[in-house]
């Protein structure tokens, strides 16, 4: 019961947390900040800690506090020293200890804010990454500083709008049993460090490959690097992986289906059973142009089918994918359109999750949808008039849709999928023009997985309430009233 309740006050933290690494706490008038930080290890939290700036040292120091916490935010130890003006911006823990990535620097956010200043600063200032490590005593065991390639003068000017000087802010994950790894990049470079778990660097590597986006992930000792090309729905990722002491990937893996349809990422984490990178989401087939994530296009069979992958290491031969149009469902349950006959209705898949047997599963919104061919006939011949054309739009004569329900399927370990359950949640309808799903769908979906009793829980974030379901046992566990929380 207590392992439960605790699961439950984390899921809820979960869901009011979950696009925030950290948060920031000014006292107003008194120049003190404190932000609060998970600590992750192998992608599990396992404590909090709470950076402040105190109250200024010197021309260009502060003096700062590390408040240590475990789980359940208790208190287990504290850290005060003297640095220079940091940014923390990731904690990782490994081998009982704690490593931390700031940005550093010796100008930025002590200088005065004026174009004169900022020249001067520009010419002896410095911006660099640092690393500190610390034990649970509450001891530093060691530190690292790598000067960055900066435009410490336009770097200088965009601190006042909360730009921060790296290109690719960093990232930090520990290695199980080795260490940690590092990745940010500046001016000139893209960096990936690597270090002992005594705070040593052993490594560092020159990341070559150009993307709009990286994600640092590590698993066992492997390090990947998932890079996207663009920002856009179905522009393409590539995994990269770096095995032992390797300087250039010893995997690149662009991420398509052997008829070169894109795959969108849902789940991207280490299997919980094994330890092992898994990758999971849909098979994207072609939107009409302009209209990427068109509710009509989904109800058409713009998605194809749903994917797998288990990277059992950094090389080619270790990766194993298995890919499952919708046709290939069990009983014949899903048309080659996605259509669920049983649930009456398309699944917008979101997130996707691996449980400790194997099995994937996919959440996500029940879509129903409908076109009235004779009235988008009607608005194209009346669209020069302006009027009807707009009456028509307003009032829905085009079609309609609704997001009216929670989806769950499963792929399971041999690939074969089918649809589990509904979860139900309040009634979304609009009549008028289709829109783009990710804006129009009103739930937000997490999931959480107890690995004492290996049980998988849903967190279904609706309009009107928070759904906790149970994977397993297929039933909701508990239904709250946001109402209760705002």
């Amino acid at each position: 019961m207590k392992t439960r309740f605790l699961v439950f006050l984390y899921a809820l933290f979960i869901v009011s947390n979950v696009n925030a690494q950290s948060r920031v706490f000014k006292q107003v008038g008194s120049g003190i900040s404190t932000s609060l930080h998970s600590i992750l290890q192998d992608g599990s939290l396992v404590g909090y800690l709470t950076f402040t700036e105190l109250e200024k040292a010197s021309k260009d120091s502060f003096n700062y506090e590390i408040v240590i916490m475990d789980e359940n935010l208790n208190d287990i130890g504290k850290v005060k020293f003297r640095q220079q003006k940091l940014s923390l911006r990731s904690v990782a823990f490994e081998q009982d200890i704690l490593c931390l990535a700031y940005i550093k620097s010796d100008v930025l956010g002590t200088t005065a804010k004026h174009k004169i200043s900022y020249k001067i600063a520009a010419k002896k200032g410095y911006v660099s990454f640092f690393a500190q490590f610390i034990n649970l005593q509450g001891e530093i065991t060691k530190t690292f500083e790598k000067k960055a390639d900066v435009d410490l003068y336009v770097a200088l000017k965009e601190y006042e709008a909360g730009i921060r000087p790296f290109k690719q802010d960093i990232q930090l994950k520990n290695i199980s049993g080795a260490g940690f790894a590092a990745f940010y990049g500046d001016k000139t470079k893209k960096s990936l460090l690597t270090f002992n778990a005594a705070g040593e660097k052993i490594g560092e590597r020159q990341v070559k490959e150009v993307a709009a986006t990286y994600y640092l992930h590590t698993a066992g000792d492997d390090i990947y690097l998932l890079t996207q090309k663009a920002e856009e729905y179905g522009s393409g990722y590539t995994l990269y992986g770096y095995s032992g002491t390797a300087n250039s990937p010893t995997l690149k893996l662009p991420l398509r289906d052997k008829k070169q349809r894109m795959l969108d990422i849902l789940g991207f984490g280490n299997d919980p059973a094994t330890g092992k990178l898994f990758i999971s989401g849909i098979v994207a087939g072609k939107f009409q142009e302009n209209s990427e994530g068109n509710v009509y296009d989904i109800y058409n069979g713009a998605f194809k089918g749903i994917f797998k992958m288990d990277i059992n290491g950094a090389h080619k031969e270790d990766v194993k994918t298995v890919y499952s149009c919708w046709a290939d469902s069990t009983d014949n349950d899903i048309t080659t359109k996605g259509y669920i006959n049983s649930a009456r209705g398309h699944i917008v898949p979101r997130p996707s999750f691996r449980d400790f047997e194997g099995n994937t599963y996919f959440l996500g919104s029940r879509l129903t949808a409908k076109k009235n061919k004779g009235a988008l006939i009607a608005g194209i011949v009346t669209m020069p008039l302006l009027i009807p054309y707009y009456v028509m739009m307003a009032t829905g004569a085009f079609g309609t849709y609704s997001f009216d329900d929670v989806l769950l399927m499963q792929m399971d370990k041999n690939g074969k999928i089918s649809y589990v359950d509904s979860i139900g949640t309040e009634i979304y309808k609009r009549k008028n023009a289709a829109p783009v799903f990710q804006f129009a769908d009103n739930c937000s979906f997490y999931s959480l997985t107890n690995p004492d009793t290996k049980t998988s829980f849903l967190i279904v974030k609706g309009e009107k309430d928070i759904i906790i379901y149970n994977v397993h046992e297929k039933k909701i566990v508990r239904k709250i009233a946001r109402t209760i929380m705002r």
